[in-house]
């Protein structure tokens, strides 16, 4: 269910609080625009100029697959919550059955920004996988070339990892502070486990 719509849309309809989404549906938010919707376990936040599709997987019962083409979603799931955030052809899931707060930015074709804020991300692209813990945001190289990923084997970052890169994506850890992160504005936003209002959170 829709729980607050600013400048935002449900297929080609204007979204409106209290409008129900099902299986399929397009939502998707304008410049300056903002849509959050509620479920039992899940809560999401669209920010402006994004896309979203929701679609329930047929082999799960509870689960919910959000396909993000374009822009950034924050959501919050509950220990029995189950998401599959799909951006760019990867697949991001909470890592374990516990409450998850994470926020997602589509920035171009082959680029990510993850932020695990609350519990650790499993992330994983073309055959290969990497846990993104709790507090830890990245910048998702996909299908890196190969000067990308030989600047990677060169770097600190490589050698306090101490292993091998991925071939298909590369993990690169950025800061999370103010000066370098880009605010998502939610209002009573929260895990849906833990009442109680949120302070502004922050999308790196």
């Amino acid at each position: 269910m829709v729980a607050h719509a600013e400048r935002a849309h449900v297929g080609e309809a204007a979204a409106s609080a209290g409008s129900t989404i099902f299986d399929g549906d397009q939502l998707s938010t304008e410049a300056g625009g903002a849509l959050r919707i509620t479920g039992p376990s899940l809560r999401l936040q669209l920010d402006a100029q994004s896309i979203l599709t929701l679609r329930r997987p047929a082999d799960a019962e509870d689960g919910m697959e959000a396909d993000l083409a374009s822009g950034t979603l924050v959501f919050s799931a509950a220990r029995n919550g189950s998401i599959t955030v799909v951006a760019n052809d990867a697949l991001i899931q909470p890592a374990a059955n516990a409450a998850t707060v994470a926020h997602i930015r589509v920035v171009n074709p082959k680029e990510l920004r993850i932020y695990a804020q609350r519990g650790a991300l499993e992330f994983s692209y073309h055959g290969e996988s990497e846990l993104i813990p709790e507090g830890a945001a990245y910048r998702v190289l996909l299908d890196p070339s190969d000067k990308e990923l030989t600047a990677f084997s060169d770097s600190e970052e490589a050698r306090q990892k101490a292993r091998k890169p991925h071939t298909k994506f590369l993990l690169l850890a950025i800061a999370t502070a103010a000066g370098v992160a880009i605010p998502v504005l939610m209002p009573h936003f929260e895990s849906p486990d833990s009442p109680g209002p949120t302070s502004v959170s922050k999308m790196p």
